[in-house]
Formats: C-alpha cells, sequence, structure tokens
C-alpha cells in the first residue's frame, strides 16, 4: 500500500513548548516520535529535508535484521522487539515492512583477521544458543545445493538464521512518520535545527525558523551528530550501494535469498547481498564497506562513476554470484556514523542532561531502530524502559 505525502510545515512559533523535541527524523527519529506521540506526549520534530531521503543515512531501499547478534548479546532483546513494532506498524499502515525469512552469515572457516568481524559465525552461534534462537551451520557443499546463487567457497563456512530477514527501510520510516502525524506530533521537514540552548531550566532547540523549548530532547541527526556533540569520537564515511540486474530476478526475491553477510580475511573483501522485494527496485542490492576515508554530510560525494560500478562487479559481485549482468540499474550513497568502538552512543548530551544524544548506527542499527525509538519515548514519559546503559558513553 502506498503511504500518502505529509505536508511539509516550515511555520513556527518561538513561543512554543513541547514535551519532547526530536533532531532528525531518520530511522531513530521516526520511532521517537511515533512511539511517543502514542504514548500521549507532545512532540515536535524536526528535519531538515522531507524524509525518508537519500541524504543520510537511512535509505536504499532495504536493511538487515538478525535477531542473533554476534555484535553482542545487549543487542538481542532490542532486535526482537522492533520485529514485534515493525509488525504492528505494518498492520495499522497496511504494508509489510518486514520480511523474515532467514538469513546468512558467510565467513573463512578459521577466525577471520579483520577486527569487526572475527569470528563471526561462530559468535552468532553462542549469542543465538544463549538467546535460546534457532541458528544452524552449513557447510560450503550444503550452502551451494540451497542457495546455488551465491558461490561459496570450500574454505568458507555458513550459518543461517531462520528468525532473520530484512525490513524495509524507506517505508517503515515513512509508516512511523504517518502514524506519528496522525497521532498529534508536529513534525517540520524543511526545518535546519542550528544549535542547542538553554532558557529557564530548559533545552530550547534553535532552527532556521525560530527558537523552540522542551522538557526533553533527543538528537538523533545520523551523520550530522558530530555537529552536535563527540565530533572526535564519531566519524562519518561514505558508503556506496549498487543494484545490478539479474538474469532470472525471481530467484533473488526474499523467500530464495533473503540476505547474506560475507566477511572474509579484511574489510575490502567485506560483501553484503540482499534479496530484491516484490515491487521494489529491480535489480539485485549490493555493497561493501569501508572505514579509512572519512567525510561529512556536506563534503561527501555522491556520484557513484562507471568506473567505481565495473571495479566493483568484477572485484566483488562476479566472483562470488551468480547470475548478475555486469549492468547496473541503480546507485545509491549512504553515510555510516561509527563509535571508536563500533557499538552505538545514546546518552545524555555532555552540556545538557535532559537532552539524549543518539548515535544508534555504526553500520548495524537500523535493525534496532524501532525498539531503541521506544526505548527512549517511554524514558521521556517516565516509564520503564529496554536497558540504555551497555550504549552510554563512560565505557570509552
Amino acid at each position: 500500500m502506498s503511504l500518502p505525502q505529509l505536508t511539509t510545515i516550515v511555520a513556527m512559533s518561538a513561543a512554543k513548548t513541547a514535551d519532547l523535541a526530536v533532531v532528525g527524523l531518520g530511522a531513530f527519529g521516526a520511532a521517537v516520535a511515533y512511539q511517543a506521540t502514542a504514548l500521549g506526549l507532545d512532540v515536535v520534530g524536526f528535519d531538515s529535508y522531507h524524509p525518508p531521503h537519500d541524504f543520510g543515512s537511512s535509505h536504499a531501499e532495504t536493511r538487515v535484521t538478525r535477531l542473533a547478534v554476534g555484535e553482542g548479546a545487549h543487542y538481542v532483546p532490542f532486535a526482537q522487539r522492533s520485529h514485534e513494532i515493525w509488525r504492528e506498524v505494518g498492520a495499522a499502515t497496511g504494508s509489510v515492512l518486514l520480511h523474515d525469512y532467514g538469513g546468512l552469515i558467510i565467513a573463512p572457516t578459521g577466525a577471520s583477521s579483520d577486527e569487526r568481524w572475527g569470528s563471526f559465525v561462530d559468535d552468532t552461534a553462542t549469542v543465538a544458543a544463549a538467546a535460546d534462537l534457532d541458528f544452524e551451520q552449513l557447510s560450503a557443499a550444503e550452502s551451494r545445493v540451497r542457495f546455488p546463487n551465491l558461490l561459496v567457497g570450500d574454505d568458507e563456512v555458513v550459518g543461517r538464521e531462520p528468525t532473520a530477514g530484512t525490513v524495509m527501510a524507506d517505508e517503515a520510516i515513512a509508516a512511523q512518520l504517518h502514524l506519528a502525524n496522525d497521532g498529534g506530533a508536529d513534525l517540520r521537514f524543511g526545518s535546519t535545527v542550528t544549535g542547542l540552548g538553554r532558557s529557564e531550566g530548559r533545552p530550547i532547540v534553535r532552527t532556521s525558523d525560530g527558537d523552540i523549548a522542551a522538557r526533553h530532547v533527543v538528537v538523533a541527526a545520523g551523520a550530522w551528530a558530530p555537529s552536535f556533540h563527540d565530533s572526535e569520537r564519531l566519524r562519518v564515511t561514505r558508503q556506496v550501494v549498487f543494484w545490478f540486474e539479474a538474469e532470472n530476478l525471481e530467484t533473488w526475491r526474499p523467500d530464495h535469498v533473503s540476505f547474506a553477510i560475507w566477511a572474509r580475511e579484511s574489510i575490502d573483501e567485506y560483501l553484503g547481498v540482499f534479496g530484491a522485494p516484490w515491487g521494489g527496485i529491480p535489480g539485485v542490492k549490493v555493497l561493501g564497506e569501508q572505514f579509512v576515508d572519512t567525510t561529512s554530510p556536506e563534503a561527501v560525494d555522491r556520484t557513484v562513476s562507471p568506473t567505481e560500478i565495473a571495479t566493483f562487479y568484477e572485484r566483488m559481485v562476479e566472483p562470488r554470484l551468480s547470475g548478475l549482468t555486469p549492468h547496473c540499474v541503480k546507485t545509491a550513497v549512504c553515510l555510516y556514523t561509527n563509535t571508536d568502538d563500533d557499538h552505538f552512543l545514546i546518552d545524555a548530551h555532555p552540556q545538557h542532561p535532559d537532552v539524549t544524544v543518539v548515535s544508534a548506527c555504526s553500520g548495524h542499527g537500523f535493525k534496532h531502530s524501532a525498539a531503541i525509538g521506544e526505548a527512549l519515548a517511554r524514558r521521556a514519559a517516565g516509564h520503564d524502559h529496554l536497558d540504555l546503559t551497555p550504549f552510554h558513553r563512560d565505557r570509552f
């Protein structure tokens, strides 16, 4: 079901006071705004653009979601609750946001030398066992029979989580914003936040259209976060996404290949593979990762050259994926915002105790966004919520 467009609101009253102000309305900001409105809070949200948009970190159609989160057991409750929320939001908006057909992790049979991935199949299996989640390990030969599009090497092992899948990222953001709007949230698109201040003991959000006071503020600014807080700790990198033409697109639907995370000896060899959702972009989404060349939302090169496309296909796609042609039907540039340890940063602003800063991305954040948004909204409303302390700043 196609969701109607929200009306852009630019008029602003400097006298406006809200229970909660949300800066940035991407994956996390949209979730906070929706959940807080559902709890009865008076919510105002700001975004410089009209989300979902292509300028930050929340676009490019789909995101991986895994309940057995190899990055750490403390993530599991957020992934589980996010699945529940996406089903609820999908039912409320007449859309299918979660395709939970299972997902694959492919890694060397031994430990990888890459610090980010390590022994990721084994790490995921350990988390799955502790959380009582189904997880199976396949040999390369077994995997090639079950998933013939993936050219798994004999020196690799495959882990499969049946409860994993993909989320329709852009649609999930739009659906939550529509529910927030329907619930009375004041969503202000085309309104740029220029800074934070204080007045009469309350935080003030300064915008291009005037100031607003709030009892609490959540800054979920994604790649713009370093301009608000922790500029020395957060680094932004350019990531490129490609969609290549398939000889038979039906063999790449989510019920055949939902996703594959392919981790080898170094990050230069990482490959993410996504199934092609029904009614979506007519190609197979693939991507690599890099964390060396930093950038900013203002300076990033958003163009993808023919040479970049051809090199990625020849080096990453052709040797590992069967049935994809060199024809690239679409590209996108996304931005990762990483902390020093690649885990989330969710904590009070260093100068404003009633402002919560959220940098919950690091390349693996979207799967947790719905539940983290709910936790932040419940905290703002004074209710019990999932434990956010593992993401506090004092761990560094």
